[in-house]
């Protein structure tokens, strides 16, 4: 789907079929509706939630920031706009490390990646271990439950 001001219908009723159907197939909560996503894809303001590249007139994907693999509910507030190579590139990867990961690679601090950095309690430049570290901390556990992005209040109209 490109992105645009004004969503076919059609083709957002497509899209949340689709990610109903995943979810479903996995035993995962939520069920998104048109106009949920609508409200989502606009309320990006037309960039990638991870890396801030601009969307307008070019394809997007929506991405589930807790995979729902991992558990994350298939909610509005869990998708995030995203350019098909950021998508691609998370696949299965912790928002959070993902979100250090773009911010080396860019420098940019979307207002995703600061949500992310604020909830696990992380500075820009520090990644997340992998295992145990030595101090016998371990890396943040995932709160499937938890509200990620916390999006303001926002009034969409059709």
């Amino acid at each position: 789907m490109n992105y645009q001001d004004r969503l076919a219908e059609g083709a957002l009723e497509k899209y949340a079929a689709a990610l109903n159907s995943r979810a479903g197939r996995a035993g995962l909560p939520g069920r998104l509706t048109t106009d949920g996503l609508r409200d989502r894809i606009l309320e990006s303001g037309g960039r990638c939630e991870w890396c801030g590249v601009d969307l307008v007139g070019a394809e997007f994907e929506l991405d589930h920031v807790l995979s729902l693999k991992q558990g994350g509910a298939n909610e509005a507030r869990n998708l995030a706009l995203s350019c098909p190579d950021c998508n691609r590139r998370k696949g299965q990867k912790h928002p959070a490390r993902f979100a250090a990961e773009i911010y080396r690679e860019t420098g940019r601090e979307t207002a995703l990646i600061a949500r992310l950095f604020t909830r696990y309690e992380m500075q820009a430049a520090q990644q997340l271990t992998l295992f145990e570290i030595a101090s016998g901390e371990t890396a943040p556990t995932v709160d499937a439950s938890a509200d990620l992005t916390e999006v303001p209040p926002y009034n969409w109209t059709k």
